[in-house]
């Protein structure tokens, strides 16, 4: 029990910390695009402007990859059905805080509460 409630601290912690760098981020974004080269060393951190780039096919392309995605998903369901599969277990959990209770939860970090004014 004693590792279960140590996990459970840090993880109310840690998902509090979450939530006030999601609020800190497009703050940030704007202060890192007026350094040079969008470039910051901060306390040991380092900073730096990336670009996420998403590809658009053509219909075209797009129409072929579905049919190879299609016969990947044929051969895994074949695969399935004649036992050619090897599944692999191992235990391990999950864990998360309820979307009911979450604020009253997060509340209990002293950090979260002074950042949300709670």
């Amino acid at each position: 029990m004693k590792a279960l409630k140590s996990y459970a601290k840090f993880y109310k912690k840690m998902k509090a910390f979450e939530e006030i760098l999601k609020d800190l981020h497009p703050l940030a974004l704007r202060e890192l695009k007026k350094h040079p080269d969008g470039k910051a060393d901060l306390d040991g951190v380092e900073f730096h402007l990336t670009k996420k780039v998403e590809k658009k096919f053509d219909e075209f392309v797009e129409a072929e990859l579905k049919e190879l995605r299609d016969k990947i998903n044929e051969l895994k369901k074949d695969a399935e059905e004649k036992g050619r599969i090897i599944i692999n277990e191992k235990e391990t959990f999950d864990a998360q805080i309820p979307r009911s209770v979450k604020e009253s939860v997060l509340g209990e970090v002293n950090e979260y509460k002074k950042w949300f004014s709670l």
